[in-house]
């Protein structure tokens, strides 16, 4: 299991990836995971054998800091994911990705983009309310464009790092990125604002 932006000083042998830190885990065998965490901020989890994470072993992991800078200027918080998704399963993707028929490289197209592992995904939000959204690309190669319709974003993390706040009507957020913002909805309730997710179709080299 690896844990996507934590240090890990002194206990890499608690942080995949298999054959590099770690043996894999047997199947029906337990690992009991003992670290200690000194890094605040949006983080997440993931397998890293055989391409487990996109079929689904993979989830979001803040850590809370008593020391935010940016402490009492929301309400509440959100967890938010992007990520893509396979209509197949990892192991005859790999098979077909990793083969000498594949001499460019070319990753599987993902069969549908989802956010927070759902297509139908409603947040319920108060007007006038400031909303510290985590957002992070749980992904295995996508971008993705994301957007509130009607709402401007406060950057004020990147990748678990306090940033300068600086405001934003798009973020553009690759595989495995991390996102905090804060947003301010609306004095009114007389409309819904969708929160776009929109995967790039641009192949990049």
């Amino acid at each position: 299991m690896h844990f996507h932006g934590l240090f890990q000083n002194g206990t890499n042998d608690m942080d995949g990836p298999v054959g590099v830190t770690q043996c894999d885990v047997p199947p029906g065998s337990k690992f009991k995971l003992n670290f200690t965490i000194d890094q605040p901020g949006t983080y997440w989890y993931h397998s890293h054998t055989r391409g487990q994470y996109p079929d689904g072993l993979r989830q979001q992991f803040v850590v809370h800091d008593p020391e935010n800078p940016y402490l009492g200027q929301y309400d509440k918080e959100v967890a938010l994911t992007l990520s893509d998704w396979y209509h197949d399963e990892m192991p005859g993707l790999l098979a077909s990705f990793i083969n000498y028929k594949n001499p460019t490289g070319a990753e599987p197209v993902p069969d549908s983009a989802l956010m927070n592992d759902t297509q139908n995904l409603t947040v319920l939000v108060q007007p006038g309310r400031t909303y510290f959204f985590r957002l992070t690309n749980i992904g295995a190669f996508a971008g993705q464009y994301f957007w509130i319709e009607g709402h401007t974003m406060k950057i004020i993390e990147v990748d678990g790092v306090y940033t300068e706040a600086a405001a934003a009507d798009m973020i553009y957020v690759t595989a495995a990125q991390r996102y905090g913002f804060l947003v301010t909805t609306k004095n009114e309730s007389s409309a819904n604002f969708a929160m776009v997710g929109s995967m790039d179709t641009v192949r990049r080299v």
